[in-house]
Formats: C-alpha cells, sequence, structure tokens
C-alpha cells in the first residue's frame, strides 16, 4: 500500500521517554550509497538532527535503528534523494523510488519523493496523517474551483452596489473571489463529516491534528480573532508535538509584533529589542489581551523576534540576545531548545565564527583534517563538477587564481567525485589549481558548513569566517581578493627584509 506524504509539518517532542524504533529500507537505484535518518528537532526553525545512518548494501538494503520520543517528524536520506516519515516506537519497512528525470530538486540538492510502505497498519500515523491532508486538501480544492467568469461578475456586483448576488447552490458560491475564507457552515459540516470518521481511531496525537486542521480551515482575513481564539487557544495548553497545532498557531500569531506593538508602541518596541530585555518586551506584549498566558507570550516573543531578523529597523544583536536570554533563564524546557536552535540558525556559519571541523581526502586518498588547509587568507569553494553553474565558476576562479595565488591559498572540495576520478579530472584539466579536496563525509560536510547547494564559497583568515557565503568568483569575488592583496602588500611594505620582522638590539 502506498501513502503519500503532502504537508510539511514538524513534531516536537521532548518530555516522553525514548524509544526505539527501526526503520528498513529498499532502494535498489541507490546501492552502496550512505543513509542517513535525521529529525527535525523543533517545528520553526527545522533544524535537522542525525538521529542514525549506514551503508546500503549491493541490493541497496540498509536497516537503520534510531531512539525517538513519541511522535517525531523525521527526513530520510540517501544520496541525493530524500522523502519525509512520521516515527513512533516500532517498526517500519519502505521502499525508495528514484526521482523522475524532470524532477525539479530542492533547494538543498536533493529530490523529494513519497515513500512506499510495506505492510503498514491502517492505524499508524503515516497512514493517518495522510488521510488526514488528503481530505483537507480535497475540501480546499473542491471550494476553490469556482467558475471565474461568475466570479468576476460578482465582484463587478459588489462594488456596483447595484444588484444583489442570488445563491446557486448548484456550484460554488461566488463570493470567494470578495473573500479568500471559507462558508462557516461549509466548514461546520466538513468538520461533523470529519470527526464522525475518525471516531474510532484512539490516538489522542491524531485527534488534536484533526482538530486543529478544521480550526486552519476558519482562518481568514475576514474572521474574529478573538473567537478563534477563544475556541482553540485561550486556556488550552501549547502542543509543541502536534504539527497542526503549530501551523494553526504560526498563521494565527503571523506578524503579531507588527501587527500590535510596532504600531502602538513603536519606539518602545524599538529600544527594548535593541537592549535585549526579554521581560520588558514580554510586558509590552502582555499588553495585548491574547498573550496574557505567560507561555503563549514567550513563544510570540521569541518565534515573532526570530521571523524579523533580517529586518532592518530591527536591531540584530538584540535579537540575539533575547533569544539567548530565553535559551538560557526560560520557565520552559520547550523555549529553551526552541532558543538554542533559533541562535544556531542565526550564528552558524556566519562571518565571524569558526568552520566546523570537518574531515577531507586528498587525491592520493589521505584524509586529512580540513583545518590543516586552513592558513593565512583562504579562499574555501564547495563545489561540483559537470554541470553548468560551477563550470562557469570554475573557469572564473582560474582566471583569479593566476592572479592572486601568491597573496590568497585556494582550497577546492569537489562534492560529486571520488579521490580517483578527481585526480583523473585534474590531470585532463590542469588549468584549475589550488589544493584539491573530496569529502570524506559528504553529507557530514554539507549538513556542519550548512550547504544547501553548490557552488559556495567562504574566505577565511585561518578558521575564522571573513565572508559566509562570499560573492562568487563570477560576480564580485575579484574586489575582495584586491583588498586581500592591496593589504598584504602594504603589510610587506612596512616590513624590511622581505617580509621578516628586523631583529631586536
Amino acid at each position: 500500500m502506498r501513502y503519500f506524504l503532502l504537508v510539511a509539518l514538524f513534531p516536537f517532542s521532548m518530555l516522553l521517554n525514548a524509544a526505539t524504533v527501526q526503520v528498513h529500507m529498499e532502494a535498489p537505484s541507490y546501492p552502496g550509497q550512505r543513509v542517513t535518518l535525521y529529525r527535525y528537532m523543533d517545528p520553526f526553525t527545522r533544524r535537522l538532527e542525525p538521529i542514525a545512518n549506514g551503508y546500503a548494501d549491493t541490493k541497496g538494503h540498509v536497516l537503520l535503528t534510531a531512539e525517538v520520543e513519541g511522535t517525531q517528524k523525521a527526513l530520510l536520506l540517501i544520496g541525493t534523494v530524500g522523502a519525509d516519515l512520521w516515527l513512533r516506537a516500532g517498526s517500519y519497512h519502505v521502499q525508495m523510488p528514484p526521482p523522475k528525470p524532470d524532477q525539479v530538486r530542492t533547494i538543498s540538492g536533493t529530490a523529494r519523493v513519497d515513500l512506499t510502505f510495506i505492510d503498514l497498519d491502517p492505524l499508524d500515523v503515516n497512514a493517518l496523517i495522510s488521510d488526514l491532508n488528503g481530505r483537507l486538501d480535497a475540501f480546499l480544492a473542491e471550494n476553490l474551483a469556482t467558475d471565474q467568469d461568475a466570479g468576476m461578475e460578482a465582484v463587478a456586483k459588489a462594488r456596483s452596489g447595484a444588484d444583489t448576488m442570488v445563491p446557486d447552490t448548484s456550484r460554488t458560491r461566488p463570493e470567494l473571489f470578495l473573500s479568500p475564507t471559507w462558508n462557516e457552515s461549509r466548514v461546520d459540516s466538513f468538520a461533523l463529516k470529519l470527526r464522525k470518521f475518525y471516531a474510532s481511531v484512539n490516538d489522542p496525537w491524531f485527534q488534536q491534528n484533526v482538530e486543529y486542521g478544521i480550526a486552519g480551515l476558519r482562518l481568514g482575513p475576514r474572521t474574529k480573532d478573538r473567537d478563534l481564539f477563544n475556541r482553540y487557544l485561550k486556556d488550552r495548553p501549547v502542543l509543541y508535538d502536534v504539527p497542526e497545532y503549530t501551523r494553526f498557531f504560526s498563521a494565527f500569531f503571523t506578524d503579531h509584533i507588527l501587527r500590535f506593538p510596532f504600531r502602538s508602541d513603536t519606539d518602545a518596541l524599538l529600544n527594548e529589542v535593541r537592549a535585549g530585555r526579554t521581560d520588558s518586551l514580554k510586558a509590552l506584549l502582555a499588553q495585548n489581551d491574547f498573550l496574557k498566558d505567560d507561555r503563549l507570550n514567550e513563544l510570540v516573543l521569541i518565534t515573532g523576534l526570530y521571523a524579523q531578523h533580517g529586518n532592518t529597523l530591527f536591531d540584530p544583536a538584540g535579537i540575539q540576545k533575547v533569544l539567548r536570554d530565553v535559551q538560557e533563564r526560560s520557565r520552559y524546557p520547550e523555549h529553551r531548545s526552541i532558543a538554542a536552535n533559533m541562535l544556531w540558525d542565526l550564528t552558524a556559519m556566519a562571518a565571524g565564527t569558526l568552520l566546523p571541523s570537518v574531515n577531507v581526502i586528498d587525491t592520493a586518498g589521505q584524509t586529512l583534517g580540513l583545518d590543516s588547509l586552513l592558513e593565512g587568507n583562504v579562499c574555501l569553494m564547495v563545489t561540483a563538477i559537470g554541470n553548468p553553474y560551477s563550470d562557469q565558476e570554475l573557469e572564473a576562479l582560474g582566471k583569479l587564481q593566476e592572479e592572486y595565488g601568491p597573496y590568497i591559498r585556494f582550497v577546492n572540495i569537489a562534492v560529486d567525485r571520488s579521490p580517483e576520478a578527481l585526480g583523473t579530472w585534474l590531470r585532463a584539466n590542469p588549468r584549475h589549481g589550488g589544493t584539491w579536496t573530496t569529502p570524506a563525509d559528504q553529507r557530514m560536510l554539507l549538513d556542519r558548513l550548512r550547504i544547501r547547494s553548490v557552488p559556495v564559497l567562504y574566505l577565511l583568515n585561518g578558521r575564522q569566517l571573513t565572508a559566509s557565503p562570499g560573492p562568487r568568483p563570477s560576480q564580485g569575488l575579484a574586489a575582495a581578493l584586491h583588498r586581500l592583496k592591496v593589504a598584504k602588500d602594504e603589510e610587506q611594505r612596512l616590513k624590511p627584509d622581505r617580509g621578516r620582522t628586523p631583529p631586536k638590539h
């Protein structure tokens, strides 16, 4: 039986005891390749943590064993193909199909496919969530299938005020073009049918997804926020590990900071963010009736500031200070973990930080730490060979190496070649200079360096990142390298005896 996972939602289960899960995967298209099983660490940052890995055998089979807490969203990745699934204690038998030849890749360079589950219990969480998503999608699709001509006619009538719209039960109401919300009676009728259909499913976690999946249908610009708040959020627990809840929460409080405190107390808000005063910001948010509850208040604060980190009106250092304060002092362990993930997302691989330690393999087959290649000013490029984007940048980089080679060390990592294949390619293309290596563990390198697509370039001084990512060779790298050359020439001129410091007398 085949189940399609149609929605990217994320679990967050922290307080339950860990239990063992086994995943037996068949991937005949990927024999001998590395397989990694990740869990999504929280539903807001989507940070991934590897929980199991191994290598497929000659038939493409592999058995992975991991520890999970409650119900967790996971990503199963082999080569450049990945699939999402839900994990609970027990065992799963899945098949990983190859992507279609014309399938669009994600920004991370992987193709997402739908797993085929073998001998899956109809009441397994993967089957239930897939079925629920299908029914919610069908309801939306049915209501969106509106006659466009009738809709535009309804718009004209509404604007003129001369005519009234007569309901026609034989087709979808034309008012849909006037308000992107659903008729309340239709949602109520659908909700009643949905609850009746799943009434026999004795799974509290799934039933919460049903409830908040329905709640999501009630959201819209013409709905009454207070009614929704009283019905679904007020005096209710925050369900961090229920994906439909976190999606409803995120949609309900989208841009809350901009819609309320920013409009009413702009200067106070910006000043408190700049100073990183968590308690003062929470007090500012608590002026809104929706955020009297401390837990809800703090969650809206950190998710709202996290979303505004790139907004030039908000001080990024102040936002990071608030997140660090929540990470260290929050009363809620869930918020401490979420804030830690947010800080990691905002600061990892940023300019001024140290490059994470990874191993690479040179063309002679020797494994060495990438750190050992980083001395002085370094231009580090992670690339593939043989695709138009990478080839264009490699050609531009080769020309820059001729001019700036004496001043900057060029280190390259080819992610799509074995050491032997890389050596063969270099012998056939001797114009590409610098130090060339391949990853000792490609998935680990991509994860630690947070690489979502290649080619990507970094400028470093030793291990310290000075530009992350740096400008591409074809778009601005020459100017950055020229500044380094000028600085080094100036330093050399200030030192006699070809740069050696004169002896002290």
